[in-house]
């Protein structure tokens, strides 16, 4: 009896399993990337329609290269990128191929080409992330296409993913994201389940690799990736989080509360709308198009998400990146990754410095070949976006806007000294910068002040010895756009000029100013170049743009300050010059200061020191930045060690507790 019992429960147990399998919404969970995928697409219909006239009866086009094994950009995956985008064009409703008999019979073709051939590449990415994603797609768009044992075949590429112990950010979650389908495809909730909370626990706030205190984003060690790793991590976990939203699968509402901050208190500052630049890029500078990135669709969809927190942000970020006015205004120093973002209505400045604490740019797969010097204090400004975008094929790599260097230099020495303070919208940046040769070393300390609208950059004691080689820095290195002037509005420059001294020069709505004087060469001509020139898998057609380039030149031993003015119309340059209302307090390599007639002072001590500005004498008893505004003092450690700071002002002393971190505190005085 006991027996029967025990039988008939077991049955009924089994029974109950599979309808509670049956009941998953598996299928709920697939088409909703389907849709995903369809309302994102952007091919056009004249691209499909030259793929499905192109491919042979072997199911290849004749314009692939199927023999490449470039380790970065395998040219050999436009086949299935184009068998993605016919399929989304066959499931499209109001498509011209939706389910048309020509665009179904190239998707079956192309598909067995490759089944057939299982084409592989040298770099594991390919064949264990990149080939399977296309495959995802595939067999989701295409599951008609896929019966029997072409199914199997399909599935087991998807089954190429591999979760290794060593993985982190995007690549966990690239890997887990194909874990989770595999699960759907065969409606296995165990690891669906296992891979959806691998995806959540990932999206967190911490100093490993990932999404950073500060919200800027790292990956491959301590290198600010925000807009390359950063932006697969983000973008393929709001689709993620969108797929299973409403599901046992869901990502918990905290979740979608990280990556909501990700993009408002992290993303958004280090981009103008939806351009970028190469500092939050990393290597993928050399990759053609990334300097643009437009998410405005994403936020849509992470709107939907836990609506009630920061919705007002998201729809102001969405407009911003649809076009509309720049919404940010401020100054932000993001200390986990030695990079400051500057915004205001006209414009934007980003800069990328470098310390012990980051990593200087990577050149791997092939990529990034001449951005030896990416990272030592590289300065962008960006009003319109075409300042940089597709610009790198173009540029002299040895002097990169922004960069103190000289001649035979070729490699960075990272410094312990680097950090900013942030004030209420103005702020500084500084940077100990060290670079060399073979024989040869180039030192000076770099101070970065932001202030109404202008930046104000010290040069203090440049120092090169073990050669004679011209000392410079690049002001900058940008594509030409008018107006252009020189010294005057009436005095338009048509050729190059070099080693002259310049009062100011204005394109394009900046002026830069030499504050100290100096020798300056200007650049405005044509340069050729390829995309080949600095990424191996890069197109090797020589293509030619118009650079604007200011250099100027150092003296050894010297020291330098230069100006570069966002806001002041080019007639009243000359004015502000000549009636300033900023004084540089000090300029050398134990303490770098400025202040301003509003009462605001920005100093930055490497050790114990004094500064004098207006009726205040300040002092402090070890290394720190502070910044002084009214009634008010900000303050943090650029050697990141934390611990106390004693200040005093003109005999008062207060006593501060600097974060390890380099993030900036402040208190009253």
């Amino acid at each position: 009896m006991n027996k029967l019992k025990l039988g008939w429960f077991l049955v009924v147990m089994t029974l109950g399993f599979h309808v509670a399998q049956s009941q998953l919404p598996y299928h709920q969970v697939i088409n909703r990337y389907k849709n995903f995928l369809i309302e994102l697409d952007t091919t056009s219909t004249q691209n499909v329609k030259n793929w499905l006239a192109t491919l042979d009866q072997n199911g290849k086009w004749p314009d692939v290269d199927y023999a490449d094994q470039n380790s970065s950009a395998w040219k050999t995956t436009e086949h299935l990128d184009r068998i993605v985008k016919i399929s989304i064009a066959y499931q499209k409703t109001g498509n011209r191929y939706y389910q048309n008999t020509l665009a179904g019979a190239v998707i079956s073709r192309g598909i067995n080409h490759w089944l057939n051939n299982l084409y592989r590449n040298p770099n594991w990415w390919y064949n264990e992330i990149g080939i399977p994603q296309f495959w995802r797609d595939i067999i989701t768009l295409d599951g008609d296409f896929l019966e029997a044992e072409l199914r199997t075949k399909a599935l087991n590429i998807l089954r190429q993913f591999k979760i290794r112990p060593n993985f982190t950010g995007a690549n966990l979650t690239w890997s887990a994201d194909l874990s989770l389908h595999y699960g759907l495809f065969s409606r296995n909730d165990s690891l669906v389940s296992q891979a959806s909370k691998l995806l959540a626990k990932e999206i967190k706030v911490s100093s490993g690799e990932g999404i950073m205190p500060d919200y800027s984003y790292h990956q491959h060690g301590n290198r600010l990736q925000t807009h390359h790793y950063g932006a697969a991590f983000i973008k393929e976990n709001i689709r993620l989080a969108y797929e299973l939203d409403g599901t046992p699968w869901a990502f918990p509402a905290e979740k979608v509360v990280v990556m909501k901050d990700f993009l408002l208190d992290g993303w958004q500052w280090m981009e103008r709308g939806i351009f970028l630049t190469p500092g939050s890029v990393d290597r993928a500078v050399s990759r053609k198009g990334f300097l643009k990135q437009d998410i405005s669709k994403l936020i849509l969809y992470l709107s939907q998400l836990n609506e009630g927190y920061r919705s007002l942000d998201l729809d102001a970020m969405f407009r911003v990146q649809q076009g509309g006015k720049q919404n940010l205004k401020g100054f932000r120093y993001f200390p986990f990754s030695d990079f400051s973002a500057y915004q205001q209505p006209g414009f934007s400045f980003f800069l990328k410095t470098i310390s012990t604490k980051t990593e200087v740019a990577e050149r791997i797969n092939g990529e990034n070949h001449k951005g030896a010097f990416l990272n030592l204090g590289n300065t962008y400004f960006i009003r319109n976006g075409k300042e940089y975008t597709d610009l790198m094929p173009f540029w002299d790599w040895n002097k990169l806007p922004g960069v103190t260097n000289f001649k035979s230099a070729n490699s960075i020495t990272q410094s312990n000294f680097a950090g900013g303070v942030e004030g209420k919208g103005n702020g500084f940046a500084v940077m100990d910068l060290e670079s060399t040769g073979a024989d040869s070393k180039l030192s000076t300390s770099k101070f970065w002040a932001m202030h109404k609208g202008r930046v104000f950059c010290l040069i203090g004691d440049i120092t090169l010895t073990g050669s004679t080689d011209s000392i410079f820095t690049t002001l900058e290195q940008s594509r030409i756009q008018p107006p252009l002037f020189l010294n005057a509005v009436n005095n338009i420059p048509s050729t190059n000029v070099s080693a002259r001294p310049f009062n100011w020069i204005h394109h394009h709505g900046i002026t830069y100013v030499p504050l100290t004087g100096g020798l300056l060469d200007l650049s405005i001509g044509g340069v050729k170049g390829s995309w080949s020139d600095i990424s191996k898998s890069g197109s090797k057609d020589i293509g030619e743009e118009k650079v604007f380039k200011v250099v100027l030149h150092h003296h050894n031993h010297t020291s330098a300050v230069y100006m570069v003015d966002g806001v002041t119309q080019p007639d009243l340059v000359q004015k502000k010059i000549d009636r300033p209302d900023w004084q540089i307090l000090q300029n050398t390599k134990l303490c770098q200061a400025i202040s301003f007639n509003d009462g605001i002072m920005m100093a930055s001590f490497h050790q114990k020191g004094t500064s004098k500005f207006a009726k205040r004498l300040i002092s402090v008893d070890r290394a720190c930045l502070v910044l002084i505004d009214s009634d008010k003092i900000y303050a943090s450690d650029p050697l990141k060690t934390g611990g106390k700071l004693e200040i005093q002002i003109n005999g008062k002393k207060l006593m501060l507790d600097l974060p390890a971190d380099g993030t900036t505190i402040n208190q009253n005085l």
